[in-house]
């Protein structure tokens, strides 16, 4: 019969492989993901990977071509970054549940936030130079 402190033990280390397992998982699910944005006349449509680099732009009709360089430019910027905020908001969707309360995995995912100085203010003693 395991003691006390081996089941404790053995609690915390699957505890532990299941929190990997999900983390595992949903690094995999966040590396997949694509998001597609339309311009709202259908100029133009535009798909980003995970971390908002473009993948794919396409004209879906021939619209584009009645418009000015200037304005189909400005779309086209737009669409992009309507496709960006859709891929983040994604994969914050996706890292939200893995999170501590009080993090935004939304800004965490933008850039909004310094995860380094919200660590350091969560856990005592790590402050900027006093890392090993």
């Amino acid at each position: 019969m395991a003691s006390q402190y081996e089941k404790m033990l053995e609690d915390a280390l699957g505890a532990y492989q299941r929190q990997r397992e999900r983390l595992t998982d949903a690094k995999e699910r966040m590396d997949s993901l694509t998001s597609t944005a339309t311009s709202a006349r259908r100029e133009v449509t535009a798909t980003v990977g995970r971390t908002g680099e473009l993948t794919e732009l396409s004209f879906p009709t021939s619209a584009y071509k009645r418009m000015a360089p200037a304005e189909l430019a400005s779309v086209i910027v737009r669409t992009i970054s309507e496709a960006r905020q859709a891929s983040i908001a994604a994969s914050a969707e996706e890292l939200a549940p893995m999170l501590p309360p009080g993090f935004s995995a939304e800004d965490m995912m933008s850039g909004k936030v310094d995860v380094r100085a919200l660590i350091a203010a969560r856990v005592p003693g790590l402050e900027e130079g006093n890392r090993s």
